[in-house]
């Protein structure tokens, strides 16, 4: 009967190790979009590589933090970036997303009060210069994109 026991056990605890390693993602943090043409869609990096790109280029930087279940931040995918504007204005950051549950490291340094989605705009050095959320529309993101470029 203990035998028995031992054996649940041993079972229950490799079920539970095949979950838990089912829900690791050991992709890449986050990837370059598969619209690479200026004007037709916005370029997202990964945080170090948009970085050194930022750098290399000197130029603003916009950060997406972002998760997969919030419905707001589905919204600024479908909505806000899709706009013609947004994307033309996008063009002179270096945009990078961040998904706050895979990157939590990221997400506590640019959104540590966990609210998603949040939009930080930054200087190429890093220095932080204006921070918003979705808003309800592209009209108030472009504004938001032009107090952010006017503080660049």
């Amino acid at each position: 009967m203990k035998t028995r026991g031992i054996l649940v056990s041993v079972a229950l605890v490799a079920l539970v190790a095949c979950l838990i390693s089912a829900c690791i993602d050991s992709t890449a943090p986050s990837q370059s979009s598969e619209s690479e043409t200026p004007g037709t869609g916005i370029t997202w990096y990964s945080y170090d590589e948009g970085m050194e790109i930022a750098g290399v280029q000197n130029k603003p930087v916009m950060i997406d933090v972002y998760t997969d279940w919030c419905t707001y931040c589905k919204e600024l995918d479908r909505v806000v970036y899709t706009d013609s504007t947004v994307i033309n204005l996008a063009d002179q950051f270096v945009c990078i997303k961040i998904n706050a549950d895979k990157r939590r490291d990221l997400a506590a340094r640019y959104n540590p009060t966990g609210g998603v989605p949040t939009v930080v705009f930054l200087r190429s050095d890093g220095t932080e210069t204006y921070r918003t959320g979705y808003k309800g529309g592209a009209d108030a993101f472009v504004q938001d994109m032009m107090v952010a470029l006017n503080n660049a």
